[in-house]
């Protein structure tokens, strides 16, 4: 896919929803070995939150290091994904599927230099979620 500054963040969410959705992520129930795979969403969906479920949010783009008579400047691109189940089990190998997929892509025009992850437990409506917060650190110059 074709990165393009002019309309950065709709590019790096397709490119990322392609790649996530290409590599068709599942959990392996632990006993049954029965799996479900996960669907990919963007943040912000009309769907109720189910299990197992990958959210991608909204892309967040700093840029700085303005060069002078230049109209742009480098571009810290950040994209949080968010993996959801009912096991904490289920959230790690979500969470390792997604990592491995976007670690090994090579996106053009992209540099991948960060990955940080955050843990919660959730409980809307007295349903009881895990949840893993993947944040992938990119720049663009």
């Amino acid at each position: 896919m074709t990165i393009s500054d002019d309309t950065l963040n709709v590019d790096v969410f397709n490119t990322i929803r392609t790649l996530l959705i290409s590599a068709s992520p599942k959990v392996t129930n632990t006993t049954t070995l029965a799996t479900k795979t996960a669907t990919v969403l963007s943040s912000y969906n009309d769907e109720s939150v189910s299990v197992p479920q990958i959210i991608i949010n909204p892309i967040k783009i700093d840029e700085s290091e303005w060069k002078f008579g230049s109209f742009q400047g480098k571009k810290i691109i950040n994209v949080e994904i968010e993996c959801y189940y009912e096991k904490s089990v289920g959230v790690e190998q979500l969470s390792d599927i997604v990592s491995k997929t976007i670690k090994e892509a090579t996106i053009t025009g992209l540099d991948l230099i960060a990955v940080t992850s955050d843990y919660a437990f959730i409980s809307p409506n007295d349903n009881k979620f895990h949840l893993k917060t993947l944040t992938f650190t990119f720049v663009r110059e």
